[in-house]
């Protein structure tokens, strides 16, 4: 299912994220950052200067439609990113970081 309202409060992602001990990525999200150059810092930066009309999507995962993902595109070095977010009982977590 998608919808094209957020699923979650971008001010709360950035808030939990706004340090790089306050960020959570998948393996596969840091690797794909890193691949095009962008440190953890930096991904503090990308994810604080998102704004609400940088949001693209939101939906559900394929195997849980009760679990949400919320999708921005961001920029980096003039390119644009994919960030996928996600929350658990923890917390906000970043599941996709990559270059469109």
């Amino acid at each position: 299912m998608e919808k094209r309202k957020p699923h979650y409060n971008l001010l709360e992602i950035q808030a939990q994220m706004a340090t790089v001990s306050g960020l959570r990525m998948t393996l596969t999200a840091r690797n794909d950052a890193l691949l095009v150059g962008i440190t953890a810092q930096a991904a503090v930066s990308i994810i604080q200067a998102l704004k609400s009309g940088c949001f693209y999507k939101s939906m559900t995962t394929l195997h849980d439609s009760s679990i949400w993902q919320d999708v921005y595109h961001g920029t980096w070095r003039g390119g644009q990113l994919y960030i996928k977010f996600q929350r658990d009982e923890i917390g906000y977590f970043t599941i996709s970081f990559k270059e469109l």
